[in-house]
């Protein structure tokens, strides 16, 4: 057999696949003597250094530093600037603590000369504890403000622009909520441009966008370089992770949530800092945000399409088309794979049954493949704890990694697909294995944009083999041209989106990966099975085991500690004022000799000394006792009331923590205020309350208990961050500590 025009078939898809992810990095950086009208990374990244000199979470001096420097910045713009004050709550759903903080969003705006409605540039300027948050969120802040600054120059826009930098995010997106359920600062539509980050570096992706979108979709394609994705809004849900934007979207506004991924080791760490920010990425995000809002300036906002498109990502710009074009293509796809199942049938290549077993395994080889690509990872964080970053688990180099991904999952579907080829023949698996690809993308229909990544390579390599069938055998060579011809759209849109899994990170961007490649897998097989061997599954194996070990090997390398940015270790502290006793707790395992002398004890719930985790196995070990006082609990009323009673006191912290907390066991709470703002109430009912206040904050609790006070148990808590004030406490040698908390406990009311 002449396999001369496969390899060389083969050689020309792999190369417009290679081709496909080849592309050039993101914008280069432009520098502040840049046009006024233009964006500059320089001048915004000159503003990400100051806001991200230290970390800023709510009620800290950074925090407040941050805010000053941020309306001072919008004044001097000539910006009507106001600062909107309110109280925002978060209710968990896998939790009965509630979480809340009184907020301080900077609200800017420009009026427009002719408006039709607002355009909104948003970012959130809080930090969680410890870290500076140079790219979560400073590079959306910088990218509002030099958007801003850049709107500013020249005529004034025809609608109103407005500058939202909330608060509160990283506690429940408590600063969006808080802006949505007020009047908003000018009449009409109203869309926001939301900027966010999961890393510190990439390229931004536009990975949600409000429904109808139709309008916001070709508005966004007129930027340079934009880059939007309908499958990531889908798959975004499972990620454990959500912006400001959700908010927004709740509220009915219409918006756009755009965002950096690469690099997400760093992300929500103390290594989050604006030199390791690639200027690359935030002067993209800056040309797409300044394109795209200076569209929806000049637009008249009241007549945005109530249509809806598919947006599909490609390596050049935006690929879009209605919702229904999904359907159609989803269903031509369907048909397309029956009729080559017919042609196959009919030819006695196949069986019914045949194809059927062959749909079977071929299921079960995806499947598979992805938990194959996700091991390497998972076994090397297993042996060394510390290669991944403590909030998401990632390597700061996971290039080898993501290799030895694609390698195993390779591996594990040829191994597959030879052992099974004699016995169910080639031709069944190759028509079993689009079987699967259809079905899955018809079984994804009713989500938006999840059939597209399936159907854009399956449906033309389908109809590529269906031409080369309709061709007689002596055009053997005519026949590979057809069946290439076909192939190359896949290699166009799945080597991209195997490369593009990763964005999500090891954890969840292997197995999608490894997902991908089995599709590309899939429509490859016309093409390759007279390449791949007819016998020897065990050597592919036991080839595919060498080839993954060693990349992982290699992946340990180049992340060995001292090799990278320092090593990340997470614990808490929490001491019992009622018993005096103290621990030290972390929901990691020991990840070094440092965390292993202080969580000596296995995994185990403590619900006294972390009440807003009463669930969860916490390593711990005993720590000595701080010489901290207790969160003070003054009763201002005890009333007996319907049947139960009403409970008020003044909660407040002696050491100046700016986080207070309040649970209450033995009663059910029929109604709560907290620092004057209502509550959910409940069963097993708790808080954890941010403030700047030094006078701490009013509790006001309906229960429905008839007894005295000492009768229902109150526990209070009080948090801060600091590490420090733990005697003996010493900071790992060459590690950075992610997360610290300090917690001060007792019980009132026994």
């Amino acid at each position: 057999m002449d396999r001369l025009p496969n390899v060389l078939g083969l050689l020309v898809v792999l190369l417009v696949g290679i081709g496909a992810v080849v592309v050039p990095d993101p914008a280069t950086p432009v520098g502040t003597d840049a046009p006024a009208a233009e964006f500059s990374a320089a001048r915004a990244a000159a503003h990400i250094d100051v806001v991200a000199a230290t970390p800023r979470p709510l009620a800290s001096p950074g925090h407040t530093a941050a805010r000053e420097y941020l309306v001072r910045t919008l004044d001097d713009l000539g910006w009507d600037t106001t600062v909107q004050e309110g109280i925002g709550w978060y209710s968990p759903t896998d939790s009965d603590t509630r979480r809340g903080a009184r907020l301080r969003n900077i609200v800017a705006t420009l009026p427009g000369t002719d408006p039709t409605g607002t355009v909104v540039l948003a970012a959130h300027y809080d930090t969680v504890t410890a870290s500076p948050g140079a790219s979560d969120d400073g590079i959306g802040v910088g990218t509002a403000l030099e958007a801003a600054r850049a709107l500013t120059d020249g005529d004034r826009p025809r609608n109103n622009v407005v500058v939202l930098l909330t608060d509160g995010e990283e506690r429940g997106l408590l600063g969006a909520q808080l802006f949505t359920a007020e009047p908003p600062p000018f009449p009409g539509p109203m869309v926001v441009l939301n900027h966010e980050a999961r890393g510190n570096a990439g390229t931004p992706l536009t990975f949600r966008i409000s429904s109808p979108n139709a309008d916001l979709i070709r508005i966004l394609s007129q930027a340079p370089g934009a880059l939007a994705d309908s499958f990531t809004q889908t798959a975004f849900e499972a990620l454990p992770n959500d912006t400001d934007f959700r908010r927004f979207d709740e509220a009915g506004l219409h918006g756009y949530d755009t965002a950096i991924a690469g690099g997400s080791a760093y992300y929500h760490t103390p290594l989050d800092t604006p030199d390791r920010l690639s200027r690359s990425s935030l002067q993209q995000m800056g040309d797409v945000a300044l394109a795209t809002a200076r569209t929806l300036t000049a637009t008249d906002l009241t007549a945005l399409d109530a249509g809806t498109d598919i947006v599909g990502t490609t390596p050049w710009g935006l690929l879009r088309y209605p919702r229904w074009v999904e359907v159609a293509l989803t269903l031509a796809l369907a048909v397309a794979v029956a009729a080559l199942a017919v042609v196959r049938i009919r030819r006695r290549d196949a069986s019914a049954g045949r194809i059927a077993g062959a749909a079977a395994v071929a299921l079960v080889a995806a499947v598979a493949a992805g938990a194959a690509a996700f091991l390497p990872w998972w076994l090397s964080q297993r042996a060394v704890p510390g290669l991944g970053s403590v909030p998401i688990g990632e390597p700061y180099r996971p290039g080898f990694y993501q290799l030895a991904a694609v390698v195993a999952a390779i591996g594990v579907l040829t191994a597959v697909y030879v052992a099974v080829r004699r016995r169910l023949g080639a031709p069944a698996f190759a028509v079993g294995a689009l079987v699967v690809v259809t079905v899955v993308a018809l079984a994804g229909l009713p989500f938006l944009g999840i059939a597209t990544p399936l159907v854009l390579p399956a449906l033309p390599a389908v109809l590529g083999v269906l031409v080369a069938e309709a061709l007689p055998q002596r055009w053997s060579r005519w026949r590979v041209v057809a069946v290439v011809a076909g192939l190359l759209p896949a290699a166009l849109v799945t080597v991209p989106a195997v490369l593009a899994s990763f964005d999500a990170g090891l954890t969840f961007g292997a197995p999608l990966a490894g997902a991908f490649v089995a599709v590309l897998f899939a429509v490859l097989l016309p093409l390759t099975a007279p390449l791949l061997p007819g016998e020897g599954a065990v050597p592919i194996a036991v080839t595919t085991v060498f080839a993954v070990v060693a990349c992982t090997l290699l992946g340990g390398y180049t992340n060995r500690d001292g090799a990278t940015a320092p090593r990340q270790e997470e614990v808490f502290y929490s001491l019992d004022a009622d018993r005096g006793q103290a621990v030290w707790a972390s929901p990691d395992r020991p990840r070094s000799d440092w965390s292993s002398a202080l969580l000596t004890e296995s995994p185990a719930p403590l619900p006294t000394q972390f009440p807003w985790r009463p669930d969860t196995s916490l390593a711990h070990g005993p720590a000595p006792v701080a010489p901290l006082a207790p969160p003070r609990v003054e009763v201002l009323d005890d009333t007996p009331i319907d049947g139960g009673r009403v409970l008020q006191v003044r909660l407040s912290s002696p050491r100046g923590a700016p986080t207070l907390g309040l649970w209450v066991d033995g009663a059910t709470v029929r109604e709560a205020t907290v620092d004057g703002a209502p509550v959910d109430p409940g069963a097993n009912f708790g808080f954890l309350f941010t403030t700047e206040n030094p006078d701490g904050i009013e509790v006001r609790l309906d229960l429905d208990a008839s007894g005295p006070a000492e009768e229902v148990e109150v526990r209070v808590a009080d948090v801060t961050g600091d590490l420090t004030v733990v005697p003996g406490y010493s900071p790992p040698p060459g590690k950075v500590v992610v997360g610290p908390t300090v917690v001060v406990v007792r019980t009132v009311g026994r």
